[in-house]
């Protein structure tokens, strides 16, 4: 009986949050002051779920991932703790220190913990003073914003995500493939070549000498731009990271439903997707055409067969970062996420005339531990027709 008075007080919480997270966002614009990348970290001393303190000063020359949420057992929470879970074993393989924070108490956390399987630390800031030193507390509602942190060993913050709503079925997956891509930030490397401003926005999936000097758009032989968008056909938003974690390669494939030019290599890109997945490489379509609403892009990805994702990119924001101009225009991404080949797929929309076939041999050479003897080649195909500025596709 006790434990049946104890869910349901947790329930009517949690019930009361999100009330108050809900009534927040139509009373103000919740666009809270979160720390910027290079930041120095603000000092922190919270019990967590079974009473033991943890500070800033005990967790000095740590990564420490701080994962701000509104509350425990509400709907977007528990995907997020999902997320972090199964991505946990990496992150701390990593020697990632990982913890929640919210402003629950410990009773409410370690029943949290109990319920959904969480393995990592979660921080009680019942008097709202860490939230509040990292600039998350949501205006009327009393609770945090959902912000992530990544503070390096220097003690500054490495890294900011804005955007968990976003991507709370990967969330996990893509701050610790993030993290992977930037070893720097156990030491050595300043912070601030991680990210730019506040958002999720590392513009590598990797970082290497290469990436320190990242040109303003895609380059061959620099950190590939990474995205966020969804998926045409799920809704779901995907990530450049997660889609090319593990992956020996990757391919960027800017195509159209309307263009017959793109439509001539349909077959083809199905057929090379097909052949190189099968040798560990991920492709990925996506759709920059503002003529192209995103049921005629799901539509046309169903009657395909495409056997990868198409997102939308209705902002232009990712073909503004690849510079892509028409479609189909490609590009191949190593392992460690540098750009290696940008251009066509093959020299002649007909495939009975195609003699040179730029992006297979591209391919061929990556996963043969070779430079690609020809990186560069002219796309041909109709222009992306674009808008003129803003959008609500994020380039991160």
């Amino acid at each position: 009986m006790t434990q049946i008075k104890q869910t349901i007080l947790f329930a009517a919480s949690a019930s009361v949050a999100v009330a108050a997270i809900a009534f927040a966002q139509a009373k103000h614009t919740i666009d809270v002051s979160a720390l910027s990348v290079g930041s120095p970290a603000p000092a922190y001393a919270l019990p967590d779920q079974n009473g033991q303190t943890h500070t800033r000063a005990q967790d000095k020359g740590k990564v420490v991932l701080l994962a701000f949420y509104p509350a425990d057992f509400t709907g977007g929470c528990t995907l997020e703790a999902h997320s972090l879970t199964a991505a946990y074993p990496s992150l701390k393989a990593e020697g990632v220190t990982v913890y929640g924070v919210s402003v629950q108490d410990p009773k409410s956390h370690k029943s949290f913990c109990s319920k959904e399987g969480i393995p990592y630390t979660l921080l009680a800031d019942t008097q709202k003073t860490m939230t509040t030193a990292y600039g998350d507390l949501i205006p009327g509602a009393g609770v945090a914003n959902r912000v992530t942190y990544i503070i390096g060993a220097d003690g500054k913050v490495a890294f900011v995500d804005k955007n968990v709503n976003g991507h709370l079925n990967t969330c996990g997956a893509d701050w610790s493939a993030w993290i992977k891509a930037h070893p720097a930030i156990k030491g050595g490397a300043r912070a601030s070549v991680f990210g730019v401003g506040a958002e999720l926005n590392p513009n590598s999936i990797r970082l290497t000498t290469a990436a320190l000097k990242k040109p303003a758009t895609a380059q061959v032989g620099y950190a590939a731009p990474s995205f966020f968008l969804a998926d045409a056909v799920t809704g779901q938003a995907k990530s450049l990271p997660a889609l090319a974690q593990g992956k020996k390669a990757t391919v960027v494939l800017f195509l159209s439903t309307r263009c017959p030019v793109s439509n001539a290599y349909n077959g083809r890109m199905t057929r090379l997707a097909k052949k190189y997945t099968a040798q560990g490489v991920s492709f990925v379509g996506i759709d920059s055409d503002q003529n192209e609403p995103k049921a005629e892009v799901a539509l046309f990805t169903k009657q395909q067969g495409f056997p990868f994702p198409v997102l939308v990119d209705p902002g232009n924001k990712a073909s503004d970062a690849y510079s892509a101009r028409v479609t189909p225009e490609t590009y191949v991404i190593d392992s460690k996420g540098v750009l290696v080949y940008h251009g066509r797929i093959d020299n002649d929309m007909d495939t009975s005339n195609a003699k040179t076939h730029e992006l297979a041999d591209a391919l061929d050479a990556t996963l043969a531990g070779q430079p690609v003897a020809k990186s560069q080649t002219k796309a041909f195909g109709c222009s992306i027709k674009r808008i003129a500025a803003g959008g609500y596709g994020r380039v991160f």
